[in-house]
């Protein structure tokens, strides 16, 4: 048992480590995903194979609705599917709700990025114009920070996600408003804490 924690916290490390790389991402999960039910088969028999498979249809059904929502990409569920296989639906739906919790807090409080320098304060508050209106600038530069704000606050309410700001796929003014603790960390974090409890248990 020791030993598929170690492989279970290395390969969530490894999750974590290629967030930058989408395809190794995919290729490491789908690996995962055949090898984990194969192994526990072997060493369990059809209860291993029940375990591991009951585990990665518990993280999809878990997972998948977050996909639908675009809180976390295609890729995230199959990793999310992949360490399912491994843990068993017991211990993934308590990682899934940790990292949920995570994910939950981290939409109250809008920690997705850095705020857009331009306007970045204005743009959360809806006195923003007013303000602006006070100032002594000229009527040019009151035009000019208006249509900031307008596309400050549009790509603010639009979530941006991790691979897409590493493909090139957000604006400039949206480009400082990566996903700071993207899903596969979040996963990371609750899968060591699930399994440090496990062990000293």
């Amino acid at each position: 048992m020791t030993a598929l924690n170690i492989l279970t916290a290395l390969f969530i490390m490894a999750s974590v480590y290629g967030m930058t790389k989408e395809r190794f991402q995919l290729l490491m999960a789908i690996v995962v995903l055949v090898v984990a039910p194969t192994a526990m088969g072997i060493i369990d028999g059809a209860d291993g194979l029940i375990y591991s498979l009951a585990g990665a249809a518990a993280a999809l059904l878990l997972t998948a609705p977050l996909s639908i929502f675009k809180l976390v990409s295609r890729t995230d569920v199959i990793i999310s599917v992949a360490l399912g296989g491994i843990l068993g639906a017991v211990q993934y739906a308590i990682v899934f709700g940790v990292a949920t919790a995570f994910l939950s807090v981290q939409r109250i409080f809008r920690v997705d990025g850095s705020i857009a320098a331009a306007g970045g304060m204005a743009a959360l508050s809806p006195y923003g114009a007013g303000l602006l209106a006070f100032d002594e600038k000229s009527a040019l530069v009151e035009i000019e920070a208006m249509k900031i704000l307008r596309k400050d606050k549009k790509d603010f309410a639009e979530p941006i996600y991790f691979e897409d700001c590493v493909n090139g796929r957000t604006s400039a003014a949206g480009a400082g408003q990566a996903n700071v603790f993207p899903w596969c960390a979040k996963l990371a974090l609750a899968t060591l804490a699930v399994l440090m409890i496990g062990t000293s248990m």
